[in-house]
């Protein structure tokens, strides 16, 4: 099975009635067809955006049968480069997406997102993005 990173905009988008069916079919298939790893960043973004206490704990507990995806304290230094990297390469992105651009990388993983700057990235570095 594939490994896949959803981030955070691409689970929005697949939670809204009238999201971008095409990311909603994704996402979708994704949950049946492959290993979908969520790193701690993208679980506290979700649950942070919840709507009351009902909600949060019902996506706690659909993310929790997600792999978790740990780092170690070298990615930090990981990161830091990758950032550096970015920056010399003429892109100003979010620390947030550096870093889960880097943890994608480093775990062949695919990237299912609906954000510009992971783009960016996937021009200069070797994102597999959709």
């Amino acid at each position: 099975m594939d490994k896949v990173i959803i981030d955070t905009s691409a689970w929005i988008e697949s939670f809204r009635s009238h999201g971008n069916e095409k990311i909603r079919n994704i996402v979708r298939r994704m949950l049946y067809d492959s290993v979908i790893l969520i790193p701690g960043i993208i679980r506290t973004e979700l649950l942070r955006g919840t709507k009351n206490k009902k909600e949060y704990n019902r996506l706690s507990d659909l993310l929790d049968g997600l792999e978790y995806l740990p780092v170690n304290d070298v990615f930090w230094e990981k990161v830091a480069q990758f950032s550096f990297d970015l920056f010399r390469a003429g892109l100003t992105i979010p620390l947030t997406d550096t870093y889960i651009a880097l943890l994608a990388m480093e775990n062949k993983a695919k990237l299912i997102h609906c954000d510009r700057h992971f783009d960016l990235i996937a021009r200069h570095f070797p994102l597999d993005s959709y």
